[in-house]
């Protein structure tokens, strides 16, 4: 049963996990949402105000946070060798359990964390006292590409070459972009979750920047030599400008590319925990 998915089977784990992430995480959840708030209280004591991208900034900061509590609040007992033998012996199937998890952690968390987050935002900033003068007008990709080609949103390159943002990163790969990092982000603590016995959030974070650390040491070196940039730069500057568009676009492309696969490892190596997890 491990690779099978019943709907109606499904449907009764999901309904069972939302009861338990209500009960484990619920009260998180709320605090992590209210976090402008202590923003808003900071500006009423000593009359200051807050502007917008401070506050924006909260609510995502919240929502990351949010994302790397829930696993180990929600299903921090799953790979316990005795408290666990109740995920176990759930009739559901591995894979059932896995996309349930998934769904918690990398979709309910972050819209509610962060639409959450907004709403409290924007609620404190109808009152007449305080710092939240108006609520965060939430721009659209295409708002913010065309503000920065409206003001210095130009590439320079090769002397008094330019073109515009919107030319060089297309509006569909950043939002994939974007999708693609939230849940990079919410399967890297799933992963963690499923491996760690104890402190699951915080050891998967240090690992997370010990191994970045070492991987921009790597690329540093093998790609930021002296030698090496001067020869990009003067063999970039020869370039047309529409080769130039290509080679910004081809890099972002496949940033996006090793993103993907990074997080589908990440995704599968969790789903291949749950299956094989011995209790």
């Amino acid at each position: 049963m491990n690779n099978t998915f019943a709907f109606n089977r499904f449907k009764n784990l999901l309904l069972n996990d939302g009861k338990m992430y209500i009960r484990n995480f619920g009260s998180t959840l709320i605090v992590l949402c209210c976090m402008t708030a202590i923003l808003w209280i900071f500006t009423l004591l000593f009359g200051k105000s807050a502007d917008g991208a401070s506050r924006f900034a909260i609510i995502v900061a919240s929502a990351a946070l949010a994302m790397m509590l829930v696993p180990s609040k929600v299903y921090g007992k799953a790979n316990l060798s005795r408290e666990g033998v109740g995920f176990a012996m759930m009739p559901t199937s591995s894979l059932e359990k896995f996309v349930s998890m998934f769904i918690y952690c990398a979709i309910v968390t972050p819209v509610i964390a962060f639409f959450g987050g907004y709403l409290v935002d924007a609620f404190l900033s109808i009152f007449p006292f305080g710092g939240f003068e108006k609520p965060i007008h939430l721009y659209s990709l295409n708002e913010l590409v065309n503000m920065m080609n409206d003001t210095d949103g130009v590439i320079r390159a090769g002397g008094e070459t330019e073109f515009s943002v919107k030319d060089v990163f297309p509006i569909g790969v950043i939002r994939t972009g974007i999708y693609v990092g939230i849940i990079q982000w919410a399967a890297i603590f799933m992963l963690g979750n499923m491996l760690f016995k104890k402190h699951k959030a915080g050891k998967t974070f240090a690992c997370y920047l010990g191994i970045s650390y070492l991987i921009s040491m790597i690329m540093g070196m093998v790609f930021f030599n002296r030698n090496i940039i001067e020869k990009w730069i003067n063999n970039f500057s020869d370039l047309a400008t529409e080769q130039q568009i290509m080679v910004f676009h081809n890099c972002m492309v496949w940033s996006l590319v090793f993103s993907i696969i990074v997080t589908i490892v990440l995704l599968f190596f969790t789903y291949r925990k749950i299956k094989t997890q011995k209790y």
